[in-house]
């Protein structure tokens, strides 16, 4: 007997012999056995997931002596000549060179014949796609009205390609990528059939090379038997196809993820010395970063798809790099394998994009911007104010005592309430005991210096405003007349809340800030614009600039030209109707 490859000797021959493919098995399978049978079927999928012998063991089903059944012999006559394209009534035929308008009449004018010897006469369209315009509308009314004796079986890896004239005549059945665990199972039951020790680390380079495609696999491994005989290694498996195992792409993946570029140049540098294939260490770099984005969303998500060691590194990957730089890497590897596939120098096209992926990870985000900026968002900010490491942290040493006695005049408030519940009207405020504008001098001191540390940039600012006065629950500050187009930036709910959070926490008990400008004026009567107005700004956004303010003034603020020297803009002026 003449040799076969691996793709033609262990092609599937019944239904059970389907690998991959159950939902397609299971749905065929009920419809024979409730006599449920269309007049046209439609296989779609990529290359090599068993469409062609699919629509074969199906022709088999219906031409089958005790058919249409799903269990038959595929040893009998009818089946033989089925698997060896022989039989009159199963005819298969090429949509790339049938793709004409003639050959479709000519089909359409046989229909009307009898099959020879099975029970229906079945026509196997394979790459259905390529048939022509005028081919296709030619089939139609015989596609959707048949003769009972026919059958139609559509085959293609391109069905966006066919009309929906076409698609709603059929019923279609797509073809999933075969995962690489079941193909690496039948790469072994093959070495076991053929006597053929192979590591089961090549086992696994083959399976990851095929792409979900079995019959890759299938000649993959037969290229390998053929090249290195009966013993097939991991070593070997490599050098043949130019790949990568998973040991070098893992090192690569964490030093990617860990942004140290000596050790992603080194490695790449090594890896396309060795004659390693570019594109298809993108591929699996690509996987490597899918299944470490997926790992640090489930970790369990991954369970009968990784192997024990992929699992180990991810686990020890997975917490050294965010998972929004997992995603950037991600997706920035996705447009990479497309660009290797025209580029002229690989090698420096695939060590660029890998600088620039390694260094994701230091990449300034807009939330750290708007901080600096003094903007910070609600979120960024919230973490410092339940701190109660706050005071000690205070760069002002001298406040010390006169904190420490702040909270001797609140004790002494508290007793008079606790006998008296019933009163309706709370007794007057007492007044401020001697220490207290010391007190809240100094607290005004300490709140100052941890503003200027979250907001470096108005640190000059902020230490402008001078202590005024301290009356009852109000604490007045003074601020200088040059520094008036201020005012609205430090009243800014964020701000006003980040000092008045300071003071409370270096006196015990909640102050109001108020601010005066230099000529007397209170805040309220500095700015026009109402503090509810303020107020009602949505958090995590900046408030609106004060309705009275110039252009000339709003653009000479130092935190606009903060922002335009950040993000190298420049201001357009509107224009004039």
């Amino acid at each position: 007997m003449a040799y076969q490859v691996f793709a033609r000797k262990y092609r599937p021959q019944t239904f059970a012999e389907v690998i991959g493919q159950e939902p397609v098995v299971r749905t065929l399978t009920n419809a024979l056995r409730l006599g449920r049978i269309a007049q046209a079927y439609l296989f779609v999928g990529p290359r090599g997931t068993g469409k062609t012998s699919t629509a074969r063991i199906l022709a088999k089903a219906l031409e089958c002596s005790n058919g249409p059944s799903a269990e038959f012999d595929p040893k009998e006559e009818l089946c033989l000549e089925i698997a060896e394209g022989r039989s009159l009534d199963v005819l298969e035929i090429d949509g790339a060179s049938n793709n004409g308008v003639e050959q479709v009449r000519d089909l359409r004018d046989n229909v009307r014949y009898a099959p020879a010897k099975g029970r229906y006469k079945i026509y196997i369209i394979d790459e259905v796609h390529m048939l022509s315009g005028a081919a296709f509308n030619a089939l139609l009314k015989t596609l959707e009205e048949p003769p009972a004796h026919i059958k139609f079986i559509f085959a293609t890896t391109e069905v966006h390609k066919l009309p929906a004239t076409i698609l709603s005549r059929c019923q279609r059945f797509d073809l999933r990528r075969i995962p690489e665990p079941l193909i690496r199972s039948h790469l072994a039951h093959i070495c076991g059939l053929e006597k053929v020790e192979a590591e089961p680390g090549a086992l696994d380079a083959i399976a990851r090379y095929a792409e979900g495609g079995m019959r890759d696999a299938e000649s993959a491994l037969d290229q390998a038997i053929s090249f290195y005989g009966d013993r097939v290694s991991e070593a070997d498996v490599l050098s043949l196809f130019g790949l990568t195992g998973f040991a070098p792409v893992a090192t690569l993946g964490r030093a990617l993820a860990q942004g140290d570029v000596g050790t992603v140049l080194k490695s790449a540098r090594e890896l396309a010395a060795a004659g390693k294939d570019l594109g298809k260490l993108s591929q699996d770099l690509l996987g490597f970063f899918r299944n470490l984005v997926i790992y640090q969303v489930s970790p369990t998500a991954l369970e009968g798809e990784i192997s024990t060691p992929e699992k180990a590194v991810l686990d020890e990957v997975a917490p050294q790099i965010s998972r929004t730089a997992a995603l950037g890497i991600l997706e920035e590897l996705s447009h990479l394998e497309s660009r290797l596939r025209y580029a002229l120098a690989k090698d420096v096209v695939f060590e660029v994009a890998l600088i620039q992926m390694s260094q994701l990870k230091e990449k300034v985000s807009l939330e750290s911007i708007l901080e600096s900026l003094g903007g910070a968002p609600a979120a960024v900010a919230a973490p410092t104010k339940p701190a109660p490491s706050a005071p000690p942290a205070s760069p002002v040493p001298t406040p010390a005592k006169p904190i420490a006695t702040t909270p001797t005049p609140a004790v002494s408030v508290a007793p008079p309430a606790v006998p008296t519940p019933a009163v309706v009207t709370p007794p007057p405020t007492p007044p401020p005991a001697p220490n207290t504008t010391a007190a809240a001098q100094a607290a005004w001191t300490a709140a100052v210096e941890k503003f200027a540390q979250e907001r470096p940039l108005e640190a000059d600012t902020i230490r402008a405003v001078q202590f005024h006065t301290c009356k009852a629950d109000l604490l007045e500050v003074m601020l200088p007349g040059a520094l008036e187009k201020k005012l609205y930036f430090l009243r800014s709910p964020r701000n006003l809340e980040l000092l008045e959070q300071s003071l409370a926490d270096q006196l015990g008990r909640k102050l109001s800030l108020v601010f005066i400008v230099g000529d007397g004026r209170k805040a309220a009567e500095a700015v026009s614009a109402p503090t509810p107005t303020v107020a009602s700004a949505e958090p995590g956004k900046p408030a609106p600039p004060p309705p009275n303010m110039s252009q000339e003034a709003f653009l000479a603020d130092p935190v606009i030209q903060n922002a335009l020297k950040i993000f190298e803009a420049k201001v357009v002026a509107p224009a004039r109707t």
